[in-house]
Formats: structure tokens, C-alpha cells, sequence
């Protein structure tokens, strides 16, 4: 915006700078700093010391300078001359109607002329704009060039213009050829407060040996009518000092407004101020925040990926390896199981094959049925007690199961229940009783042949 501004107020200047560019990016950067954000470029004109007027860019605004902590602005022009930069820029001091300069200030003349060693120093190739202003911002601030007028201060009144006089050249003869002589006569009359009238009038004429009397004559007459205009100024000043006293008081008034207004806008810009600097750092530590979140969790989810991938790498050799993968493996256990089907097929076949024979041989025979006590005959008189006290303790268990079930359907009474259970489990303790007393004694013997074959 600034850079558009420069350049618009540089085509209502065509001609005036050798290097347009130049002057566009310097004042751009002053506008963009923060030492030259409130000045605003303009298409102007100033007086150079011979008396002419040439046209030039204006920068027109304030300039901060902090004076004992607090922060206070300037009123400044700074105008870049024709030849700038070869020229240092032209910086005036333009305070408002409730300031007035300092008197005697070492750096700011009485016309608001800015002198500083920053600006007689100046080169085209290391001085710029932003460092200027910086500089008098500093100095500004060592030594304030501007101070708020008094309460009931007047401005004083111009001096009045200087008489007109009348000279007359008279020719004469010197002690030699010629002498000279001169008369100087001034007539002039100011109304007072009483309406009375002074008039002054003085005529010399020089003789011919010298000047001495004229120059007298008209010092004297130079201080008539002095005190003549002395006198009436001060009547004239008598009769208005109520109506300028009522003015100055007006102007006062308009100054303290104009003061207030710019107060509460300084105060105005000092709070947004604020609350931007409040906003920037609340939306800095959001998106810091933010940003360590998504690192924290992007740095968490790039070590699981990297976990992933070693296991990947892990899980591809575990699988491929040639000797002990699990590819290898599995051909391996392929094989094997190949070869037991190989084998079970040829037992299938072994089994078919006597099965077929032993229905053969059964269908062959006409032997007649082998009982059930013929197919179980024990090898010695032990096995032989061991064998009926086992089907006595089955058949035992039989009785008391039905006995429990005939209870259940009201078969028998409880009296004859419990009877018959007492004296079948009197003879169902003594069966097992024989029966482990059997086996010890088969225990035995059991141990002494395994020691007579060891």
C-alpha cells in the first residue's frame, strides 16, 4: 500500500528525479519501518536557499522519540530534494499550534531546520532514509526541540516595518576637487489613543568639509519617529489586548480539543496495539502447541512405522531364509507327511488284506460259540481271586444302584433301603479290601521278577 502511494505521488512528478527507483524504494521502506509508519508521501514543493522553488516528494508525519520512558511524536516534513541521494534529504520540525520550538537548540534552527552530523556526513552508498530518522529520533529524545507553550502565553507582535526616508545627493567640491553633501528628511504621523498627531520632520544639508553633521541629523531624526511608532503601537495594543486575549483563549481551547483527540487516538492505538501483541502471542502459543502435538504424534507414528518395518524385515527372513525358514520348513514337513501317507496307505493295505483272511477262515470254520468265561481265563490262583472279586464288587454296585432308583419310585421303604445298602456295603468293603491286599501281593512278586531278569 505504502510502495502504491509513493508511486503515485512519483507520477505527479515526472522529470523531477534522475533516479525514480531509487526514490521509491527508499521512501517505501521508511513508510514500512517502524521509525516512519505515520508519515504519508505527498506531492509537494519547497524553498531552496537562493529563493527558488522546486517541486519534490514529501514525507509528512510524525517521527516517535522516547523521552524519560514515555513515547512522544513528532511533527516532521522531510522532503527529498531534486538531486537526492547525492543530497541528504531536507528535514524540518513542524510543530502544531500548542507547541512551539526550543530556543538555542543545538540541532533545530528557529525556522524548524533539522542540523545533524547524520545529514553533513551523508553518502549516497551507506546513508538511507531509515537510519536518518533513527538518528534524529534518538537525538529527539537526548534533547527535545519542541515544548508546549504556557498557560496565557502571547505571541509577540511583529516589529513594525521601518520608515521609508528620502535621500538627496547634493555635488560639491572636496578639498581637492569636489565635497559631498546629504539630506535625509522622514515625515510621518500615527493616530494614538487620544486622537493626537506627531509629526517629525527633519531636512540637513551637509557642508563642504564633511559628513559628521548629516550622519547626527539623521540619527536624530531616526529616533523621533521611532519613539513616534513606539507610542502609538502601544496605544493601539491597549485598545485590542481584550479581543487578542479572547482569541488566544479560543485558540487554547481548540489546541486542548485537538490535544485530547490526539491523546485518546495515541491512547486508541496504544490498546489495539496491545491486543494485537496479546492475539499474535495467544495464536503463537496455539500453533506452537498444535506443532509439538502433530510432532509428538508424527515422531510416534514414524517409530511404530520403523517398528513395522523391521518386523517386516524380521518376518520376510524369518520366511525366506533357505535353511531355517519357514518355507524350507514347511517342504520339509510336506515331505515327511507325504511319506507317513505313503506308509499308512500300506498298513490300510496290510489290514485290508487280513481282515479279508480272518473272514475267510471264519467263514471256513463251523466251530460252534466260545462262552464268555472261556475267553477270559486267568493264569494263576491270584489273578483267579482278583477276577471274581472284581465282578462281585460290579455286581455290589449294580444292587445299590438299583436299590437308589427303586427308592425313587417308592419301590421299597427307606427302613428296608438302608438295610440292604448297610450289609451290601459291609460286603462291598471287604471285596476291595481283598482285592488291594491281591494287588500288593501281584506288586510283589511283580518287583521280584523284574529284579531276577535284571
Amino acid at each position: 500500500m505504502n510502495d502504491r502511494n509513493v508511486y503515485s505521488c512519483l507520477q505527479r512528478l515526472p522529470g523531477v528525479y534522475r533516479d525514480p527507483p531509487r526514490i521509491r524504494k527508499d521512501a517505501s521502506t521508511l513508510l514500512d519501518s517502524s521509525v516512519g509508519r505515520h508519515l504519508q508521501p505527498e506531492a509537494s514543493s519547497f524553498v531552496e536557499n537562493d529563493g527558488t522553488t522546486v517541486k519534490s516528494l514529501l514525507l509528512k508525519g510524525t517521527v516517535p522519540m522516547t523521552y524519560r520512558g514515555a513515547t512522544y511524536n513528532i511533527p516532521v516534513d522531510v522532503y527529498l530534494p531534486p538531486n537526492y541521494p547525492i543530497r541528504p534529504p531536507v528535514i524540518y520540525v513542524r510543530p502544531v499550534s500548542t507547541m512551539m520550538i526550543k530556543e538555542g537548540h543545538r540541532h533545530v534552527a528557529a525556522d524548524g531546520m533539522v542540523y545533524m552530523p547524520y545529514l553533513h556526513t551523508w553518502r549516497n552508498g551507506s546513508h538511507n532514509l531509515v537510519d536518518a530518522c533513527l538518528a534524529m529520533s534518538q537525538m529527539f529524545g537526548q534533547d527535545p526541540p519542541v515544548y508546549s507553550k504556557p498557560p496565557g502565553y502571547t505571541q509577540p507582535t511583529p516589529p513594525p516595518p521601518p520608515p521609508k526616508y528620502e535621500h538627496v545627493a547634493v555635488s560639491g567640491t572636496n578639498s581637492n576637487n569636489a565635497s559631498t553633501a546629504a539630506a535625509v528628511g522622514a515625515s510621518t504621523s500615527k493616530p494614538s489613543i487620544n486622537s493626537t498627531t506627531t509629526t517629525t520632520t527633519t531636512t540637513t544639508t551637509a557642508p563642504s568639509n564633511g559628513t559628521t553633521t548629516a550622519t547626527s541629523n539623521v540619527s536624530n531624526g531616526i529616533s523621533g519617529v521611532f519613539s513616534s511608532l513606539v507610542g502609538s503601537c502601544n496605544g493601539f495594543g491597549k485598545i485590542n489586548i481584550q479581543t487578542a486575549e479572547e482569541k488566544l483563549a479560543k485558540e487554547a481551547q481548540e489546541a486542548n480539543e485537538v490535544a485530547a483527540i490526539a491523546r485518546a487516538a495515541e491512547e486508541k492505538e496504544k490498546q489495539q496495539q496491545k491486543l494485537t501483541q496479546e492475539a499474535r502471542t495467544r495464536l503463537t502459543q496455539l500453533s506452537r502447541d498444535i506443532l509439538n502435538k502433530y510432532r509428538t504424534s508424527s515422531m510416534e507414528g514414524l517409530r511404530n512405522d520403523f517398528k513395522d518395518q523391521l518386523l517386516v524385515e524380521k518376518s520376510k527372513n524369518f520366511v525366506q531364509d533357505p535353511k531355517d525358514g519357514q518355507i524350507a520348513y514347511l517342504n520339509k514337513r510336506k515331505q515327511e507327511l507325504e511319506k507317513y501317507h505313503e506308509e499308512v496307505d500300506g498298513c490300510i493295505g496290510k489290514l485290508s488284506t487280513f481282515i479279508k483272511n480272518v473272514e475267510k477262515e471264519k467263514s471256513s470254520k463251523s466251530a460252534t460259540e466260545i462262552s464268555v468265561d472261556e475267553l477270559a481265563v486267568p493264569s494263576d490262583i491270584h489273578s483267579a481271586q482278583m477276577l471274581l472279586l472284581s465282578a462281585e464288587n460290579a455286581a455290589i454296585n449294580d444292587a445299590l444302584y438299583f436299590l437308589d432308583k427303586a427308592l425313587a419310585d417308592n419301590g421299597i421303604s427307606l427302613e428296608e433301603h438302608l438295610r440292604v445298602v448297610r450289609k451290601l456295603s459291609k460286603q462291598q468293603f471287604l471285596v476291595k479290601a481283598h482285592l488291594l491286599k491281591i494287588g500288593q501281593v501281584k506288586a510283589s512278586e511283580a518287583i521280584v521278577t523284574r529284579n531276577a531278569w535284571s
